[in-house]
């Protein structure tokens, strides 16, 4: 797969699959598709690279009404991402569509479809279809913690060994929020979030710096961490696998579904009849 094509300063045509440039390396492989499909959707749709604010601005409101949000400020960072990997000057942060951007939210953003929980039913369908490669044993980890510590995206993608505490419980997380989180063993160890995050450490080699960290084309840690979107694309990869609609789910889901369940008194409280014993975090004050 291609990366960004040339500016057409360099290339009369922008066919999407002219050769491309070396992109940094420390952009994993699901981020690196995530991109080169944002941009070939821009070029299908008539924009060209260098592009002008104005036709990012006309890119964004013309798809205003069939798309989310969300989607929406992704393609920015896509095209962005596009013109800045080439030393180019960024179009999409300029005030027009900064200004764009935010009448689309005020008037659309009520309409955006809420984020579907990760039940812990489908998170144990989940991790049965992973297998034992490096990526799997970082997902399986990164959805255990964050579902049961109730994790943001940005506490995840912030979370460092430096922070991690082994108690006899379980694992202290100290959050950049600068809240405490405990997570305790899990009653069985395929689902034990303890368990997953300390073979993940173990695998992965990762000593100091971000817990969670890319891994490249070549199943290699990239060294930096875990952006947010690549949390969404690792949520929506793995539920994807197991016959869900990724378009439901983002990198809350695993918090989402961890809160609500946490929040059930009886296991038929709406979300699972039968629900797996993963189990709750803690929370420090």
């Amino acid at each position: 797969m291609g990366d960004f094509p040339h500016t057409n300063q360099e290339v009369p045509s922008l066919d999407p699959q002219i050769k491309a440039f070396a992109q940094a390396s420390t952009l994993t492989d699901a981020t690196r598709a995530a991109y080169w499909g944002d941009l070939r959707r821009f070029i299908d749709w008539g924009g060209v690279i260098p592009a002008h604010e104005k036709m990012v601005a006309n890119y964004l409101v013309e798809h205003a009404n069939s798309h989310k949000f969300a989607t929406l400020a992704r393609w920015r960072v896509s095209l962005g991402k596009a013109h800045s990997a080439q030393g180019l000057e960024d179009p999409t942060k300029t005030e027009l569509v900064n200004a764009v951007l935010k009448g689309i939210k005020q008037k659309h953003g009520r309409e955006q479809r809420r984020v579907a929980p990760l039940t812990s039913n489908q998170t144990t369908a989940v991790l049965n279809v992973m297998g034992g490669r490096l990526k799997d044993l970082r997902d399986k980890a990164l959805i255990l913690v964050g579902f049961s510590g109730g994790l943001r995206r940005s506490e995840l993608t912030t979370l460092a060994v430096e922070n991690l505490r082994e108690r006899a419980g379980g694992m202290e997380l100290s959050l950049s929020t600068g809240r405490l989180v405990m997570i305790p063993h899990g009653t069985d160890s395929s689902t034990c979030p303890v368990t997953a995050l300390k073979a993940w450490l173990v695998a992965s080699g990762i000593v100091s710096g971000a817990v969670f960290q890319g891994i490249n084309r070549h199943g290699r840690i990239s060294g930096q961490p875990l952006t947010g979107h690549g949390v969404a694309l690792v949520i929506k990869e793995r539920v994807k696998a197991v016959g869900l609609d990724p378009s439901l789910y983002s990198g809350c889901s695993p918090r989402v579904g961890g809160i609500l369940e946490g929040a059930q008194d009886s296991p038929h409280g709406g979300l699972d009849s039968d629900p797996m014993p993963l189990p709750k975090a803690a929370h420090g004050h």
